[in-house]
């Protein structure tokens, strides 16, 4: 008897979770040997410059792609032609926007007053038009499932970035060993990508035959630069106003408090975006694959996040040296901060897999704006207070994204809202705990212990709210039988043994 689509879901689901978890491992560990490794290598300052170029390079990245990535991965088929077409038109942005790199560069060094500032803008040219290359082929390994090569893509290019920039921090302690780490890892990604995928650009389709994808990526677009500017005006700011050093504590502490959205947010919506988009006719499955799947995010990030809050000192000096423990109290209110974006984050997967891009503009924009108002309020009370009021922003928008996220589509308000409920009450019990930590320091004068205190404290005390109420008890319940599945080489054969199977 053949199985069933749910069971089929699900299969699809656990192996590429399996597959892209055990990537993100290796790349996490990756990106921790990197942060720790050049931090001591290099200084705040050199942080600083590099971090006035990055928010240059995530914008022209934002108009290479033209939100056409997107547009491919959620529509239901698409040809070899309307492929071709779009790649050509990636790479022509691409490029162009590599050369207008090079011609701006001089005003972007004058603008921050960095002369080192400019060499940097101009050779970031270079990501644009490797970016280019590279957004189709791995689209088409997203869109095939892919998962094992995507896995070996990612964790062998960022191998390459880190190898090349260590190297170059260790025997020349130069700045441009950061600016490394990303050439390096999209160069290989590039090299990769061309290797693993059997697709390579040929005939193209007229224009008209890939309209649907140009609107639905102009929309995105503009929700990206949207996004581009919650994100970054904050680093402009600093950057502007008061200069190298502070900047470069912001940008470490944001790159390390950022970590559990960067490697658990995207990998899910690579996983999860063309399973949802195949699915958002099932309502029941479509809701049930989602809210799992958003449990799972949160248990995955949250304690971790919640130990960063209450243990950035002790973390900051074990980590990165006593050279970045001014760092500390940034790095705590940004760890605040992202509880909001835990929640917020992948509420993107159901904008995108249900065509709602008009909604993910106003959103954005919406959120950019609350944000940069936030930016400007703070900068009064120096990088401190940016950090704070980017914490008190987002716990203030998180409700209001909830809601406008889920006002239409198979998800519900309270669906989330129950899913919450148990990661909610564990950071309340957590969060004021900071001062026993602390005096657990004090008592061992090791910090390690009390680091490792925190975790196990932080787990044990969501596992006890998640058993406190039914949403929680039901999500252990399909992780317990998603293990059991794997473990016993049963996936799928059962399908109604869960909640999820039960929807078909």
């Amino acid at each position: 008897m053949p199985p069933s689509p749910v069971a089929g879901v699900r299969r699809s689901a656990i192996r590429g979770t399996l597959l892209t978890g055990a990537s993100t491992a290796m790349k996490v560990l990756l990106q921790v040997l990197a942060i720790v490794v050049l931090a001591r290598l290099l200084t705040p300052e050199d942080f600083g410059v590099t971090a006035m170029v990055f928010p240059i390079i995530a914008l022209a990245t934002i108009f290479q792609q033209a939100g056409l990535s997107v547009a491919v991965l959620q529509r239901e088929s698409i040809s070899d032609e309307e492929r071709s077409t779009i790649f050509w038109i990636n790479v022509l942005a691409g490029t162009l926007l590599g050369a207008l790199l090079v011609l701006i560069s001089p005003w972007v060094a004058d603008f921050y007053g960095e002369p080192r500032v400019q060499m940097l803008t101009a050779a970031s040219g270079a990501i644009m038009i490797l970016g280019a290359l590279t957004s189709q082929h791995t689209n088409i390994l997203t869109r095939e499932l892919r998962f094992g090569r995507l896995a070996l893509i990612d964790v062998l290019s960022l191998t390459i970035g880190t190898s090349l920039a260590i190297g170059t921090a260790y025997l020349t302690g130069s700045y441009w060993a950061i600016f490394l780490l990303t050439f390096g890892t999209i160069a290989s990604t590039c090299l990769l990508a061309w290797m693993l995928s059997r697709w390579r650009p040929g005939r193209t389709a007229p224009l008209r035959q890939v309209r649907d994808l140009l609107v639905f990526g102009a929309n995105i677009t503009v929700a990206n630069l949207a996004t581009y500017f919650g994100q970054n005006v904050d680093k402009i700011l600093i950057g502007r106003v008061l200069g190298a050093t502070p900047l470069g504590l912001y940008e470490r502490a944001s790159k390390v408090v950022l970590l559990p959205i960067l490697f658990v947010h995207m990998p899910m919506f690579r996983v999860l975006v063309p399973m949802l988009s195949q699915n958002r006719q099932a309502a029941e499955r479509y809701r049930k694959l989602f809210v799992t799947a958003f449990q799972f995010s949160l248990l995955l990030t949250l304690p971790g996040t919640l130990v960063l809050i209450v243990a950035s000192a002790e973390i900051i000096t074990f980590v990165m040296g006593e050279q970045w423990v001014a760092a500390a109290p940034i790095f705590s209110w940004l760890a605040v901060a992202t509880l909001g974006q835990l929640a917020t984050g992948p509420l993107t997967m159901l904008f995108i897999s249900q065509g709602r891009s008009r909604e993910a503009l106003v959103s954005s924009v919406a959120s950019s704006f609350f944000l940069t108002v936030a930016f400007v309020v703070g900068l009064q009370w120096g990088v401190t207070g940016v950090a704070a009021s980017f914490a008190i922003a987002e716990l203030m928008r998180t409700p209001l994204m909830l809601w406008y996220a889920t006002r239409t589509g198979a998800v519900s308000l309270r669906d989330l809202s129950l899913a919450l409920l148990p990661f909610v009450l564990s950071a309340a019990l957590m969060i004021p705990a900071g001062a026993f930590w602390a005096s657990v320091v004090e008592q061992s004068g090791n910090p390690l212990v009390a680091i490792g205190l925190a975790v196990a404290a932080a787990y044990a005390v969501t596992f006890a709210c998640l058993l406190l109420n039914r949403s929680g008890r039901g999500f252990l319940g399909e992780l317990t039988s998603a293990a059991r599945s794997v473990l016993g080489g049963k996936s799928g054969k059962s399908p109604g043994k869960t909640s999820m199977d039960a929807a078909s």
